[in-house]
């Protein structure tokens, strides 16, 4: 009798660790098929949703190009010093010179719309750099395309323009304010505090959305629903978004969150940043929770944005 218990136990063990063994096979089977397709690009949808990644690591906090500062409740993207210093370098092309970046927040100073159009192509030029890309200089140039509003007196007008022109529009500003800057100055320069302080470039979410990596667009998602949690000791109210993914989404999302784990996704409908969320570990999820968010009217906006779409008649 002992005989056979012990055989059986043995039975038993060699059962469990051949169980567990299949599904090790068929997870690694599993995770080389979802991987293995290729989709095409996602563009942003400038009157709809887009999902960007934002290429934050939590491993490299202190070389990220862009961070995410959330704030009385709600969600803003920065540019780093770091990420500012990394694009405008010089490295002998004027168009990623010192003076190019002065331009640039000369123009914002002014004309922020502007402003944030010259970023744009430059943060991609960045993007793609930090996604190995070949060649990421040659996404832009002196005649890259520049297109805004701006307000006049007559209304909004949409301005059509290049890179250059605008460069050179908003550069003999910056001399003057940098020539103001170094005869105010006080002479030996440096803080007196011995430490670099991180203070970013706040951008706009129409920036970020045409700049960064698209994840998911709308037509990933096959409808959504929203919890509300009342309000306790430590915090206020809250809200959960669920959000159910199409096999296309499923996927797209698995093989992002496979290679950007501990990185921000932005969701920015038409051009408003209405929720920020840090992927944990590789999900392969039909349904996503997104929560807890603190901003009940734009977590309601997001729901009932991808709930519309998704009963909208063809």
């Amino acid at each position: 009798m002992a005989w056979t218990r012990e055989r059986g136990t043995r039975r038993l063990i060699l059962l469990f660790v051949a169980i567990l063994l299949g599904w090790y096979v068929y997870g690694q089977v599993h995770d080389h098929f979802l991987l293995q397709k290729v989709w095409a690009p996602l563009h942003p949808d400038p009157t709809g949703l887009t999902v960007v990644g934002t290429l934050d690591s939590r491993e490299s906090l202190d070389r990220n190009l862009l961070r995410i500062v959330e704030a009385n409740n709600t969600a803003r993207a920065e540019i780093t010093d770091f990420g500012w210093r990394s694009i405008f370098n010089g490295l002998g092309n004027p168009l990623f010179s010192d003076r190019a970046g002065g331009a640039i927040r000369t123009a914002l100073g002014i004309d922020d719309a502007a402003g944030y159009a010259m970023l744009t192509p430059y943060l991609r030029v960045a993007v793609a750099r930090q996604m190995g890309q070949p060649h990421p200089e040659s996404l832009i140039s002196n005649a890259t395309p520049i297109r805004y509003e701006e307000q006049q007196v007559r209304g909004t007008v949409e301005m059509q323009t290049t890179l250059g022109a605008l460069l050179q529009r908003f550069s003999s500003g910056h001399d003057r304010e940098s020539n103001s800057e170094q005869s105010d100055a006080p002479e030996g320069g440096g803080g007196g505090g011995g430490h670099d302080v991180d203070h970013g470039l706040p951008i706009s979410a129409v920036t970020l959305r045409d700049s960064c990596p698209v994840v998911l667009t709308g037509a990933q998602f096959s409808g959504a629903s929203l919890d509300e949690h009342p309000e306790t000791l430590l915090q206020g109210k809250t809200w959960t978004a669920h959000l159910y993914l199409t096999p296309e989404g499923r996927s797209r999302f698995y093989q992002w969150s496979h290679d950007h784990a501990n990185e921000n996704l932005c969701f920015i409908l038409g051009d408003r940043l209405v929720a920020a969320g840090r992927i944990r570990q590789t999900l392969d999820v039909n349904e996503w929770e997104l929560g807890p968010l603190r901003d009940g009217e734009a977590a309601t906006a997001l729901v009932n944005y991808i709930e519309k779409e998704n009963h909208r008649t063809p």
